[in-house]
């Protein structure tokens, strides 16, 4: 019996110090943790999507397609949703670097030759650009940490979640031509028109910066 007992008692002392004992067959431990469905529909800065349209080249800006799960290559004013990371047929699928989520820097394919440290911008055909010198829409997009010395390069970029920038035209308006207005003392109708002729255009320079703010964004007005 003396050895019996000691068997008994170097399994308990085994099960102990597991911190669980011996269970009938169907029996459920108190102790056994109970995992639920966690984090679903999240991604660790990369995703898989589908290529709407031929993507020829690696590391160019794609843009959300009306289908879900489909993206095609991003244009200068489009908004960008990510990095694809590889060549695509139209059809095949797509690894997709997720703009502002990866942990670490991306390369992107330059437009044209761009300094290190300048702030990037889509650019046609998702490729980028530097900061942008014609009127129109486009998508900062990160930093650049190296230099690109032209076209069809690839420069390592700090990305950041797309912030829309509209860049306006010169104002048509001067400080010169509004106040080089003459007056007499009876205002001829000249003048009279003259003067609308200036608040007209004054007014169209406002409303095209009061416009172009109506929705939150980066604004630049060119100065020629």
């Amino acid at each position: 019996m003396i050895p019996i007992l000691l068997r008994f008692r170097t399994l308990g002392a085994i099960f102990a110090a597991r911190g669980s004992s011996p269970r009938r067959p169907g029996a459920i431990s108190a102790r056994r943790p109970v995992f639920a469905n966690i984090a679903q529909g999240t991604h660790a800065g990369y995703t898989t999507v589908t290529a709407a349209s031929a993507f020829s080249g690696k590391f160019l800006l794609a843009k959300a397609n009306s289908t879900p799960g489909q993206v095609d290559v991003c244009g200068a004013s489009d908004c960008p949703v990510g990095v694809a990371t590889d060549e695509a047929d139209a059809g095949d699928p797509l690894a997709l670097k997720i703009l502002g989520v990866s942990p670490q820097s991306v390369l992107l394919t330059a437009s044209g030759a761009i300094s290190a440290g300048a702030f990037l911008y889509a650019a046609a055909s998702g490729k980028v650009q530097g900061e942008p010198t014609s009127a129109g829409t486009y998508y900062l997009v990160g930093r650049a940490l190296t230099a690109a010395t032209g076209a069809g390069d690839q420069l390592e970029v700090e990305t950041c979640v797309p912030v829309k920038l509209i860049v306006l035209a010169k104002p048509t308006s001067t400080v010169a031509a509004i106040t080089a207005l003459t007056f007499s003392s009876t205002p001829t109708q000249a003048q009279v028109q003259a003067l609308q002729t200036a608040v007209a255009t004054l007014a169209g320079d406002f409303l095209a910066v009061t416009g172009a703010a109506a929705t939150p964004t980066l604004l630049k007005v060119l100065t020629s």
